[in-house]
């Protein structure tokens, strides 16, 4: 089936985003990509309150708790996304596609509107975060308290801009996209009857996407480690080309070890800094802190999710109820209290039931199970103990449970279509496959110091550390 797609050449000025962009306004400076061109409608949307919301919240949920400088912001990201997204567009357009059978295309498989509605895409794709990034997120929608109102952030975000006027406004008088389109390309459900909306929900959530472009190395360079600083863009961008089929981006040959150090730098981030335990705990202590204070009915989840990190923190602190009260006291008071690891454990040997029946069904169960063993438990060793032990006193969490990396990404010979996942085309990119299934992922059990070994002895846990 021949592709959707331009049958004559445009002008990438036609989108002065790319090209043309107002000589009178002054870019934004970001660290790592540097000085972003701006226009006046790009303006209007960085200027929106809804985008404004993601000044601050931290593009790390609570990791700056264990690396300092990671303070930075979805508001920063969302830009460094927007201008990786221009840099894709502008590599795309300088390699124009081909239909099936090799036949060179006079155009591209991209529009003027495709292209600013992708643009459009990067920069508003993070709009519906939730306070803390990704840590809320985890907690699933099934509880009676929260009924389904914690929707994964594109939801949210699409959500955002089908009902915020100044957002649909901007969209309609000054970029000319739609409004509707937009968001299911955002939430990666476009229209069946839209082959142009698939190519561009593929082109930003794909393996090659300008997300990920931007917070390996923005993160990287934001927390002082090495991993997401040693991508070869320049060599990736130089690579980048659709699949035969016009609804995807792979590489060229020469791109393979571009995209070996892209997926070995997403590799590590994940297993060394966005797992690290102890940004982990503090992520579980903020969640059990929510979950606390939603059953006491100190607020209801719809009071929280348009908050940003900081009057998140401020309406917890003053809740009243002694668990969410313990657990904020812990994470924001004086001194340094987060709780300590009681276990970690391989996730895969626990699911196989390696560590016993017992831990084997607690992975397999939900997040309110969980929590109601972790509870049991508590009150196991306040017995054991005669003296007081919280219920919430012991967290699990289930680092990675659900979570799978890119490790398949096209690379394009000619009509012929191979995949980094085969050993002949990448070596690196299988082993790594096979490392982050078996040692990145792994099951977290945390207490307060002073339970750490009580709880150990009680649940029969390994000593110390536990290499996963």
């Amino acid at each position: 089936m021949t592709p959707s797609a331009t049958t004559a050449t445009w002008d990438p000025a036609e989108v002065p985003e790319l090209l043309a962009w107002d000589r009178e306004l002054p870019p934004v400076r970001i660290p790592v990509t540097g000085n972003i061109p701006t226009t006046r409608r790009l303006r209007a949307l960085i200027d929106s309150a809804a985008f404004q919301r993601l000044r601050r919240v931290r593009q790390t949920g609570p990791a700056f708790l264990v690396y300092p400088g990671a303070v930075h912001t979805r508001f920063e990201h969302s830009l460094g996304t927007y201008e990786m997204a221009r840099r894709l567009v502008l590599a795309l357009l300088a390699r124009p596609g081909r239909q099936p059978g090799g036949a060179a295309m006079d155009g591209t498989f991209l529009t003027p509107g495709d292209v600013a509605t992708f643009l459009v895409a990067a920069l508003l794709h993070d709009v519906g975060h939730y306070p803390f990034s990704h840590t809320i997120e985890e907690i699933p929608g099934d509880d009676p308290f929260l009924a389904g109102r914690l929707p994964r952030h594109e939801e949210r975000g699409a959500a955002i801009i089908r009902q915020n006027p100044e957002i649909r406004q901007i969209l309609a008088d000054l970029w000319g996209v739609d409004a509707d389109r937009l968001c299911r390309i955002i939430r990666e459900e476009p229209a069946p009857d839209d082959p142009g909306a698939q190519r561009l929900a593929n082109l930003l959530a794909g393996p090659i996407n300008p997300d990920r472009l931007d917070y390996l190395a923005r993160d990287s360079e934001h927390i002082g480690v090495p991993y997401g600083r040693g991508i070869d863009y320049q060599r990736l961008l130089d690579a980048v080309c659709w699949t035969p089929d016009g609804l995807g981006v792979g590489v060229t040959p020469k791109g393979v070890s571009a995209v070996e150090t892209l997926i070995f730098a997403s590799y590590i981030m994940y297993r060394d800094v966005y797992w690290h335990h102890t940004g982990r705990i503090a992520a579980a202590m903020l969640r059990r802190a929510l979950t606390e204070a939603l059953r006491a009915g100190a607020f209801a989840i719809d009071d929280f999710v348009d908050l940003d990190d900081e009057q998140a923190l401020g309406l917890l602190r003053a809740v009243p109820h002694p668990a969410t009260r313990d657990l904020v006291e812990r994470l924001t008071g004086a001194g340094r209290r987060l709780y300590k690891r009681v276990a970690r454990l391989s996730y895969p040997r626990a699911l196989a039931g390696e560590y016993g029946a017992e831990i084997r069904d607690l992975v397999r169960a939900g997040y309110w199970e969980r929590e109601a063993w972790a509870r049991d438990a508590c009150r196991a060793l306040a017995r054991r103990l005669n003296r007081p032990v919280e219920d919430h006193h012991l967290l699990v969490d289930i680092v990675g449970g659900g979570k799978e990396l890119f490790f398949e990404v096209p690379v394009v010979a000619g009509d012929r279509v191979y995949s980094t996942a085969d050993p002949e085309v990448s070596v690196l990119a299988p082993n790594i496959a096979r490392n982050f299934r078996e040692q990145a992922k792994y099951v977290l059990l945390a207490a307060p110091a002073e339970l750490v070994e009580p709880f150990r002895l009680m649940l029969g846990m390994p000593q110390g550390w536990q290499p996963s």
